[in-house]
């Protein structure tokens, strides 16, 4: 792994299944304003560092640390007590499908990781499921960047950057308003 790049979005995509609360998609969708395949390569190590990340909560979780977790969790900006309890929800009555959904509906990875572990879901369908939901919406947000970027591909990169940026500063402003309550 030479790319810094590539280093950043792997570091990224286990920080954010675990504690980090902005989502490496921030990284990968700079990237995919310039240089499409760049961003799809660092697609695949934000998910090498994602699926690590969510097997180590799912084990925290099996063995006994959701609630600590939980508490945790209910301290990082776009989580509440109501999130919490509506995911381990949604995977009850849903299963893995819930994943996927909560993947684009912006619920944290992290918080289907520990319910899958304290609810006694199996592994291997967790990190099958995983590999799927975080896959999907890291190439549908980087595909979407790029298209944005090859659409302003006249605009001079400092625009696009600015641009970027604050597409990301009035998502994360608008999510965190919409997930306190």
């Amino acid at each position: 792994m030479k790319d810094r790049a590539n280093r950043l979005a792997f570091g990224w995509g286990l920080a954010e299944a675990t504690v980090f609360f902005l989502v490496p998609d921030v990284w990968l969708t700079r990237l995919a304003l310039s240089d499409f395949r760049r961003a799809l390569v660092a697609c695949c190590w934000s998910l090498a560092g994602a699926i690590p990340g969510g097997v180590l909560l799912w084990l925290a979780g099996r063995h006994g640390l959701a609630p600590a977790l939980f508490e945790l969790f209910d301290h990082l900006p776009g989580i509440s007590r109501g999130l919490i309890a509506k995911t381990g929800r949604e995977l009850a009555e849903h299963g893995w499908v819930a994943l996927g959904a909560g993947a684009l509906a912006g619920q944290p990875y992290k918080l289907f990781a520990v319910h899958a572990g304290a609810g006694g879901l199996a592994l291997l369908p967790f990190v099958a499921a995983s590999l799927v939901a975080r896959f999907a919406r890291f190439t549908l947000s980087t595909g979407i960047a790029a298209l944005a970027g090859w659409t302003l591909k006249a605009k001079s990169t400092r625009f696009r950057h600015r641009l970027h940026l604050t597409f990301w500063l009035v998502f994360y402003a608008a999510y965190f308003t919409a997930m306190r309550g």
